[in-house]
């Protein structure tokens, strides 16, 4: 382990910062501390959940680029996760598993480029946990560019039950303010980039879809039935010219 490392991780930062923007940033430097991990991204995997979803990714990898493979990991990728069987189809045990692997020993060749190449990512751990119908996975990464001591997984697995405490009430305070502080402003957002070429209906749509927001749950928000939220889904996509969450993404942040 590198010496300049701490081996504990600093509660009253975390537990203080739980629910807020600043959790993300605090965790991330608090396991650079103790593992030596340059970038973090935590993905849920809900049972009731065809397809996962990232909650954050944060640290050194470029943002825009970041983003980018955050998107298609939750559109595609995350189909060919080398984990993804075990965060599936295992029995909740309870207790967290954490998987080191060295980039180049991914054997898809694909996936490796897309997610882990382009970023610089030299090494990962996968701190895995699974509890009341949810499964999460915290990837830790540690970047080719920024130094080449290994990640200290034995840090990790010291305090692996109070991470996964502190992961799944951060995520049960975030949901709680999800539609109050996000879905106005990604709605404005939408609205103001192209709010001209889609009917009042189609933006209520819309801004769910970028928020992550399954058919299902859009119909159940909304009181509208799934079948029409395909449609309105399916107008809006053809209105704007794209065919994919992440584009609809785009103009959202980029505001055109």
């Amino acid at each position: 382990m590198n010496p300049a490392q701490s081996t504990d991780l600093p509660l009253t930062d975390l537990i203080g910062s739980l629910g807020a923007d600043t959790f993300e940033s605090t965790l991330v430097s608090s396991l650079r501390r103790l593992t030596g991990a340059d970038h973090c991204l935590l993905i849920s995997f809900r049972a009731n959940n065809k397809h996962p979803l990232t909650l954050f990714s944060t640290g050194a990898i470029y943002q825009p680029l970041a983003r980018e493979c955050r998107h298609l990991y939750d559109e595609y990728y995350f189909q060919r996760d080398p984990n993804l069987d075990w965060l599936r189809h295992q029995a909740a045990s309870g207790q967290p598993r954490i998987r080191q692997q060295n980039a180049r020993e991914l054997a898809d060749g694909d996936y490796r480029h897309q997610l882990l190449e382009r970023c610089g990512i030299e090494e990962k751990l996968a701190f895995m946990y699974q509890n009341d119908g949810q499964a999460l996975c915290l990837n830790l990464y540690r970047l080719a560019s920024e130094h080449s001591t290994r990640l200290d997984m034995s840090s990790l697995a010291q305090h692996g039950e109070l991470l996964a405490t502190l992961l799944q009430r951060h995520i049960q305070l975030t949901r709680q303010h999800r539609m109050v502080f996000d879905l106005p402003w990604v709605r404005a957002r939408l609205a103001a980039a192209v709010g001209k070429q889609l009917t009042a209906r189609e933006l209520d749509v819309g801004s769910r879809i970028v928020l992550g927001y399954r058919s299902d749950a859009i119909a159940l928000d909304l009181g509208i039935s799934p079948n029409t939220v395909l449609t309105h889904r399916r107008n809006l996509y053809d209105k704007l010219g794209i065919g994919t969450q992440n584009q609809l993404f785009g103009m959202v942040i980029e505001g055109k």
